[in-house]
């Protein structure tokens, strides 16, 4: 198995979908529309029937759930052709991002200052929403998925004079450790809090078994780039969106 293909593996149990179909190699995700991540194809395997005629089914899936059809893809997709096809169907590239990892080392941090939960509560969600937009305008399908997380996910606040200033959640599988919705209270930015959260939430990974941790991050965002870089993190692979009417 490829590494990208077994990133993207972990990816679909990190963030789960409402409704996930197997088709001759593709997996069909569909969540009411929220983040494009739980609403495309994953073309992980090998696929043997016609191209056309299942990129036709796919778009009927989506259009008749009132969405674009949309596929996730990477330099390990499959049919190898597909990138090509896609575009030359009129399906736009959009949304491409970086996957980095890192091996988890080095010494423990304090985590005094870090309210870590077990569930997506109330004081968590209030943050979240606060600080998530596209989550804040889909509060209802955003509570669905966060429920649906893998049992050993974990939700942290970060306080700071006795105020939360930041938020974020890790879902732990086996070995992996990966890091989401890592976000700051826009007037504590600049303070070092996003790499403050980063560290302890490797930490928490660490105390609990993993070896491993990943994390997506859109590659025009220079700034979080360069501060993962400095945590440790590099770049495995990247992944971008082919988008149709």
């Amino acid at each position: 198995m490829s590494r990208i293909r077994m990133f993207e593996e972990i990816s679909l149990n990190s963030w789960p979908a409402i409704d996930s179909r197997f088709r001759d190699g593709w997996i069909i995700r569909y969540a009411g529309g929220y983040t494009n991540r739980a609403n495309s194809v994953y073309p992980l395997y090998e696929t043997f029937e016609a191209l056309n005629c299942k990129i036709e089914e796919v778009k009927n899936f989506y259009n008749s759930r009132g969405l674009p059809p949309m596929f996730k893809l990477t330099s390990d997709s499959k049919p190898a052709c597909l990138d090509n096809v896609l575009g030359e169907l009129g399906f736009e590239e959009k949304d491409r991002a970086l996957v980095m990892t890192k091996i988890i080392a080095g010494q423990s941090c304090d985590l005094s200052d870090l309210d870590v939960l077990s569930s997506p509560e109330d004081r968590w969600l209030e943050l979240f929403f606060s600080l998530n937009r596209r989550a804040r305008e889909n509060q209802v399908l955003a509570k669905r998925l966060l429920t649906l997380l893998p049992p050993k996910s974990t939700f942290v606040l970060l306080k700071k004079k006795r105020e939360f200033v930041g938020c974020g959640f890790a879902v732990i599988q086996s070995a992996f450790l990966g890091l989401f919705g890592i976000a700051v209270r826009e007037t504590e930015r600049r303070k070092g809090y996003g790499r403050e959260m980063t560290e302890k939430l490797l930490e928490v990974g660490r105390k609990r078994g993993a070896k491993i941790a990943y994390l997506q991050v859109d590659e025009p965002n220079i700034s979080a780039i360069s501060l993962y870089s400095k945590i440790g993190f590099h770049e495995e692979y990247q992944y971008w969106y082919r988008v149709g009417e």
